[in-house]
């Protein structure tokens, strides 16, 4: 029941609307309120960025949630349903943090749950694949919250094979995670376990072979 109590507070506390200005899309938001869009995160990388938040003081932090937003659309409810930065999310819910700051793209308050979910899939602001590569799944299996989150290490290893060399940023929607499907097959989760720097190595060259080609971000090497 505490919990319940405190989980109530923190919604309303962190649910104000900034009005003024170029800003007016932006909300402050309970951490632990946030629903997800997808079913899982690479843990590995939420680790990172869990170290690089312990490192910040108040004032630093204050900032950094402010310019690092969760671009969130307001659901059913008036649920903010983040549709990126699950990552940092996850992180500073682990660390913490009770509020943050999101950046509102879409208000589908007015929709039944159904019709939410078909115009989330028609915008690709959803991606209903289990921590397996398995999917689509029932939207139900999506976690309501961020510390539900899943953990996909093939999306830890496409995160850190990106920003080793491997391939480049991409604006296509879940683009780490079509990259995590690829390595599924060609690298045993037991050697990501028992050595994730030497599998980040032999994603680099896959990702720079012709296997990769057609992939988003493939660098044609």
């Amino acid at each position: 029941m505490k919990r319940t109590l405190l989980a109530v507070f923190l919604s309303l506390a962190f649910a104000l609307p900034v009005l003024a200005g170029e800003n007016s899309g932006m909300v402050k938001c309970a951490v632990a309120e946030l629903h997800p869009t997808q079913i899982s995160v690479g843990m590995a990388e939420v680790k990172v960025k869990k170290h690089k938040l312990r490192k910040m003081d108040k004032d630093e932090l204050k900032k950094f949630k402010k310019e690092n937003p969760e671009p969130s659309v307001l659901g059913p409810g008036g649920k903010y349903y983040i549709v990126d930065h699950h990552h940092l999310a996850r992180a500073l819910y682990e660390t913490g943090v009770d509020g943050t700051w999101c950046n509102v793209i879409a208000d589908y308050s007015g929709y039944s749950m159904s019709d939410f979910w078909n115009k989330m899939s028609e915008r690709n602001w959803v991606y209903p694949y289990d921590e397996n590569g398995h999917g689509p799944m029932s939207y139900s299996a999506i976690p309501a919250r961020v510390e539900d989150l899943k953990d996909d290490p093939y999306r830890s290893l496409a995160g850190f094979v990106r920003k080793a060399g491997g391939y480049d940023k991409s604006q296509t929607p879940f683009t780490e995670f079509k990259w995590a499907d690829f390595f599924r097959s060609r690298i045993s989760s037991r050697d990501i376990a028992d050595d994730f720097d030497a599998c980040v190595e032999k994603g680099v060259k896959l990702a720079h072979s012709p296997e990769a080609a057609g992939l988003p971000g493939y660098q044609g090497k």
